[in-house]
């Protein structure tokens, strides 16, 4: 009997027909945000010889900006409160603390335009990984971000930001499906954090429940 036997079909790689079923989250997961900013006419290229594009997510340049506004905020009230008044902004060296990072979280943003076929994931510029042919999937934590780790059979790596792939429920599926189905049917190495974010131990997951 097949390993993948009782688990959610692959989808087909041209229609992305039938969609899988819906993946777990992180217990902190907030909520899916707009997922196709600026409509159709952003919508990304897949990658040369892959299938289509089926799901997408770009952040927005204001949503960007407006998180580096409030770190920037953050490293200001902390200086008022530190030096007990503003007789140090006099000095202009430390605004180089404060004024970037509405910038940076510009850049940044940038990085976590992702795109996902039926059989594929691209994350920033990361390049690209098939999905249903992982050898190796491994969540790591990073201080308070967990990090998704894969490796497929033509050795490509690829990391991404759990929560990054997530604000776009139905491109998570999508990978996540794939997940399912390399580490059941590929014996695809994973780790205890990973089997227990992604709740690979439950063997519901794998009759597709």
């Amino acid at each position: 009997m097949s390993h993948t036997a009782g688990l959610p079909p692959k989808p087909d790689p041209r229609t992305g027909e039938p969609r899988p079923p819906r993946a777990p989250l992180e217990p902190e997961w907030k909520g899916a945000e707009e997922k196709r900013l600026g409509g159709a006419n952003k919508a990304p290229q897949a990658p040369e010889g892959e299938s289509p594009v089926l799901e997408w997510f770009y952040p927005s340049r204001g949503q960007s900006f407006g998180i580096g506004l409030v770190i920037s905020l953050v490293v200001l009230t902390f200086g008022l409160v530190r030096d007990g008044g503003i007789d140090w902004m006099t000095t202009w060296w430390l605004w180089l603390f404060i004024v970037p990072w509405p910038f940076v979280a510009l850049l940044a943003g940038r990085n976590t335009r992702m795109a996902a076929g039926a059989d594929w994931l691209r994350y920033g510029k990361n390049g690209f990984i098939r999905t249903y042919e992982l050898t190796s999937v491994k969540v790591t934590a990073e201080g308070a971000s967990r990090v998704l780790r894969l490796n497929d059979a033509d050795e490509r790596i690829l990391s991404a930001q759990l929560n990054d792939l997530q604000r776009n429920r139905e491109l998570w599926d999508l990978v996540y499906n794939g997940i399912l189905h390399s580490v059941r049917g590929n014996g695809a190495e994973t780790n205890k954090l990973a089997r227990t974010l992604l709740d690979l131990d439950n063997p519901l997951r794998f009759r597709g429940e």
